[in-house]
């Protein structure tokens, strides 16, 4: 189109004019003839001619076209062109256009191309066109398969890498989903479980209270039933009493559950806890470090005489770290044991099934290094400390 339209601005449309008033071969034809076909060499097309049009629903008449400047009757002046019909209708209000392939029996197979002739007044008079082979496309469309061809391989890798990627991604996700659904909900079973032993041994200790009651009024001592069920009023006002509340809701069911678990030992179990809400750390493995934590606490103190039975329990955030500490009275570990504390399936509690204890400070180390943390643990003087950190 752009050399069309090179060709057309440079011929001389003034003799051009005066041949579409006179289609003979004159003066005028021969002069246009030649500056075609010097346009045909130079440019290396097939063909290089100009057409008329009647209306936009008729074949265009071939004018003049670029051959050798002999008397060889090439063409016919008005021979019917091969442009196909949508071309027409675009060429006819005066606009450029190209062509598909066009199959032609006499030429042979070519594409084209046209732009318009204006005169001086500025009126469409006739169309430049050009045809060019298809074998010069053939080429062309050759030679960029040849170089295309890598990126090509290259592209459907990628895209294969792609779809395998996400195809991974995707299974790897419904596997972390249903491996965090089972942690969650094994996380809350234990939970769940815990605070119903609490409260069968609470229902216990209530039994026999009521026993005891029962004994003392019918043996008609009402001074020493009376004292016996204010100590009980005492103790159930324990029961009532609520631990201290947590930016975090799970943290807040633990420390309910905990503390339940705990009294029903007779050990006094008290949390200090920050506004933190530790949203850095997934819930369940939130509840399991501290759950894992208190229970060894609550195991622990149980084994010592009531007065003496106390845990502390703090969750703070201080110079970006959330610091989780347990600390409970009891027997001291020794430097031999501490060594072996984390190691899965070890417990220093003699006569129980290692197979089951044992794996709640495991679990708790295997979480703490998921998030970079670290553990200290300290144990002198009858107390007992685990102290878990994390940066955030």
């Amino acid at each position: 189109m752009e050399m069309a339209a090179s060709i057309a601005n440079s011929i001389d449309v003034e003799a051009y004019e005066r041949f579409l008033n006179n289609p003979e071969r004159n003066t005028d034809y021969w002069k246009i003839r030649k500056s075609l076909n010097e346009a045909q060499q130079h440019t290396a097309a097939l063909y290089v001619y100009t057409l008329s049009f009647e209306n936009p629903n008729s074949r265009p008449k071939v004018m003049i076209a670029g051959f050798p400047p002999d008397k060889g009757n090439y063409y016919d002046i008005g021979m019917d062109c091969l442009v196909p019909i949508d071309q027409i209708k675009e060429a006819y209000v005066g606009n450029p256009y190209f062509t598909g392939k066009i199959n032609d029996p006499h030429y042979g197979e070519y594409i084209s191309a046209g732009a318009p002739i204006v005169n001086k007044d500025g009126e469409t008079i006739g169309f430049l066109s050009i045809d060019i082979e298809t074998t010069m496309l053939d080429r062309i469309d050759h030679t960029v398969v040849k170089n295309s061809t890598l990126g090509f391989i290259l592209s459907g890798l990628l895209i294969i890498l792609l779809v395998s990627s996400f195809i991974l991604i995707q299974k790897w996700y419904n596997h972390e989903l249903k491996k965090q659904v089972g942690d969650t909900e094994e996380t809350y079973h234990s939970e769940l479980h815990s605070l119903i032993q609490s409260v069968r041994s609470l229902r216990h200790d209530f039994a026999n209270h009521i026993q005891v009651l029962n004994g003392l009024l019918k043996l008609g001592k009402q001074q020493e039933a009376i004292d016996y069920s204010n100590s009980m009023r005492e103790e159930a006002q324990l029961l009532y009493k609520i631990p201290i509340q947590s930016n975090n809701p799970a943290l807040s069911v633990l420390f309910q559950t905990k503390s339940l678990s705990a009294q029903s030992h007779n050990i006094n179990i008290q949390f200090y806890n920050s506004n933190a809400s530790f949203n850095l750390i997934q819930p369940t493995d939130l509840v399991k470090i501290l759950s894992n934590l208190i229970d060894n606490a609550i195991d622990a103190t149980k084994q010592i005489s009531k007065e003496n039975r106390s845990i502390e329990v703090y969750c703070e955030e201080k110079n970006d770290e959330y610091i989780f500490r347990v600390i409970n009275s009891g027997s001291i570990i020794s430097k031999e044991e501490l060594t072996k504390i984390f190691i899965p399936g070890y417990s220093t509690k003699s006569g129980e099934n290692t197979q089951v204890r044992g794996q709640g400070l495991y679990i708790v180390k295997q979480i703490v290094e998921k998030y970079n943390g670290r553990i200290i643990v300290d144990s002198l003087n009858g107390k007992t400390s685990f102290e878990v950190r994390v940066r955030v």
